[in-house]
């Protein structure tokens, strides 16, 4: 008699590394049965490359490994598709920004097609979901855990210390300065290099 895959699972038992406690933990989702599962996804000023191939295929092995043990899983992986650097490529090719993402959009699925890489069960963009964004920036604000600087508005990592880094072991003497992209040894009204960007405003001839 074949085991099922959900009897499968228990002999199979998923360990994960969990990066606020530095130790492997049994998986254990918050509902049983079903796995919700959000990954940062990419920003496309360009072609797909190697970069965006790593994060689509592990999280495709992890998915289709929830979904053969009988998970009922939710994927959802994010198009940034508004950023300086698409407005950098779009410049110099002379076309709308919003072509820029067009364009690198399509080929990314196209190269995650060729690569046998499931869809994700949605593809939210930045572009759609601005008036959230918006809403979430002015709480923070209202909460004094950002504020707006002459070019941006800005997340004050010392409104919170004790709880900054929590979920990756990180300290805020940790955090480097120009990590990600979004933190700077300068800024525009900055109080603390390391303070990040939640909202960038638009330059002169940006949209």
């Amino acid at each position: 008699m074949t085991d099922t895959p959900a009897q499968t699972a228990e002999k199979m038992a998923l360990r994960v590394y969990d990066t606020r406690s530095r130790a492997k933990r049994d998986f254990e989702p918050h509902v049983p049965d079903k796995v919700r599962i959000y990954a940062c996804g990419i920003t496309p000023y360009s072609p797909s490359h190697l970069g965006h191939a790593r994060q689509a295929i592990a999280f495709d092995v992890i998915t289709r490994w929830l979904r053969h043990s009988g998970y009922d899983v939710h994927y959802v992986t994010n198009f940034t598709d508004i950023d300086d650097k698409i407005i950098a490529a779009a410049n110099e090719q002379g076309v709308d920004f919003s072509q820029v993402a067009e364009t690198n959009i399509a080929d990314y699925y196209t190269v995650m097609d060729a690569m046998n890489v499931l869809r994700a069960d949605a593809y939210p963009r930045v572009s759609e979901t601005l008036p959230e964004i918006i809403d979430m920036v002015e709480i923070l604000i209202e909460k004094g855990h950002a504020y707006v600087g002459n070019d941006g508005v800005y997340f004050d990592i010392d409104s919170a210390p004790e709880k900054y880094g929590q979920l990756t072991g990180q300290t805020l003497e940790m955090v480097r300065a120009g990590a990600g992209g979004r933190v700077a040894e300068t800024g525009s009204g900055k109080r603390d290099h390391r303070d990040f960007a939640l909202w960038k405003l638009a330059k002169s001839g940006e949209p």
